[in-house]
C-alpha cells in the first residue's frame, strides 16, 4: 500500500506529461461584450483591433487581432483610426454567420476578416483613447 501511495504522485506527474496541451485562449477578446478596446489598424475597409500597440506592424492572426467594420457611412472615420487606442461600442457576429461568402456585411460595409478569428465585430460607433 505504501508503494502505490508513493508512485501516485510520479504517475500523475507521467499523465500530464504527455496530455497535449490546450492552445492558448485569448482572454482579451470575449464576444459576449458590447465594447471592445485596443489598438487599430485599418486595412481595405475593415479594422483589426490589437491588444498591444507593438502588435500593429505584426501580419494579422487570430492570436493577435479581431477584424470588424462600422457602418458604411462610418468608413471614412475609421480610415483616420489606424494607430490609435479606442473602444468600439458593437457586437461580435460568429464568423461562420456568412455562409458561403467570402465575406459578412455589416451596414453596408464588408468584413473580410483578415485576423482569422472566429468572431468579427459588427461596431456601431467608435471613441478615441489616444
Amino acid at each position: 500500500m505504501k508503494r502505490l501511495i508513493a508512485l501516485t504522485p510520479i504517475l500523475a506527474a507521467l499523465a500530464a506529461c504527455v496530455t497535449p496541451a490546450a492552445p492558448p485562449v485569448d482572454a482579451a477578446f470575449d464576444p459576449s461584450a458590447t465594447e471592445f478596446t485596443g489598438w487599430v489598424r485599418v486595412n481595405r475597409g475593415e479594422f483589426q483591433l490589437f491588444q498591444v500597440q507593438r502588435d500593429l506592424d505584426n501580419t494579422p492572426s487570430p492570436a493577435r487581432c479581431v477584424s470588424g467594420a462600422l457602418p458604411r457611412n462610418m468608413q471614412e472615420t475609421a480610415r483616420e483610426l489606424s494607430g490609435s487606442k479606442v473602444t468600439f461600442t458593437g457586437r461580435a457576429a460568429p464568423w461562420s454567420d456568412r455562409g458561403t461568402s467570402p465575406t459578412l456585411q455589416h451596414e453596408g460595409s464588408l468584413i473580410l476578416n483578415l485576423c482569422g478569428g472566429d468572431h468579427v465585430i459588427e461596431a456601431q460607433s467608435v471613441r478615441v483613447l489616444r
